[in-house]
């Protein structure tokens, strides 16, 4: 065999090596999903509200998000965040809440939402009734969404409802597990990256219906990237008193107290990853 012709069948293999390659790097498959996904966020609000309820007495703090999502609908969160020592007594002044739940798919976009949520506040506690009661709270809830709509249950399965033990008028204990919250949720897209917050909500606290409210808000949140701005204007009718002084008070060590319900607006800087 010539010189010229080896070299001219070693061009035609080579030629022939690299387009298998690439036929083979076109028809490789792709990388598979994972199985778990995670999203999070690090947020800065004005004023934490909890179904219109302030947690820090209208002082700003900052909170921090993180969910893990599986594939087949399950799911388990972290969220913290700063509360008010005049809140949570004798706390650290922080909020832990762990949840998890099972999503189970209706259609594209809609699905049924059943879960639990623990709240738990370090340190927290006070005496009352010869007993040591203390805030953490778990919930068990029950939703669907649909689309840019949502509607969902909650009922306490702890005995003391956020440390809601002593009724106002007897000073007596009281279990007030049970306490059931309700809520809708509209948030429809108005333009690209520009979302309508409404809410609605209706709390009724078991044994101690005078702290029984309802809470509506109404608000914008727009996108800009990973950054989340909102602002929003909410109210809770929560307004019984005892002796002049709201129910809704909650007292600094030294005696002074804040009315944490009524009216309140609330700016929000969220950063998501």
């Amino acid at each position: 065999m010539s010189k010229k012709l080896f070299s001219m069948l070693a061009a035609a293999g080579c030629l022939a090596c690299a387009a298998g390659g690439a036929l083979a790097a076109d028809a490789a498959p792709a990388a598979p999903a994972p199985d778990w996904t995670n999203t999070g966020n690090l947020t800065l609000v004005s004023d934490y509200l909890f179904r219109g309820i302030s947690q820090t007495q209208a002082k700003p703090t900052a909170q921090a998000t993180l969910d893990f999502t599986h594939v087949s609908g399950f799911y388990l969160g972290l969220f913290g965040s700063g509360v008010s020592h005049a809140a949570y007594n004798n706390g650290s002044g922080s909020e832990i809440d762990v949840y998890g739940g099972y999503r189970y798919p209706l259609s594209e976009g809609n699905n049924i939402d059943a879960g639990l949520v623990t709240y738990w506040y370090p340190g927290a506690h006070y005496a009352a009734g010869g007993k040591d009661i203390k805030y953490h709270t778990q919930e068990a809830k029950l939703g669907v969404n649909i689309g840019a709509f949502n509607a969902y249950a909650w009922v306490a399965l702890s005995e003391y409802w956020f440390g809601f033990a002593v009724q106002p008028d007897s000073g007596k204990l009281a279990n007030t597990r049970g306490t059931a919250y309700v809520e809708a949720n509209w948030n429809p897209e108005l333009a690209p990256g520009l979302v309508l917050n409404l809410h609605a909500g209706r709390q009724q606290v078991r044994n101690m219906s005078d702290f029984n409210f309802f809470d509506v808000k109404a608000g914008v949140t727009k996108t800009i990237d990973s950054w989340a701005f909102s602002a929003a204007a909410t109210y809770n009718s929560g307004d019984a008193s005892k002796n002049g002084t709201p129910l809704w008070t909650f007292f600094n060590a030294d005696g002074s107290g804040k009315n944490v319900a009524q009216k309140r607006l609330v700016l929000t800087a969220a950063r998501n990853f």
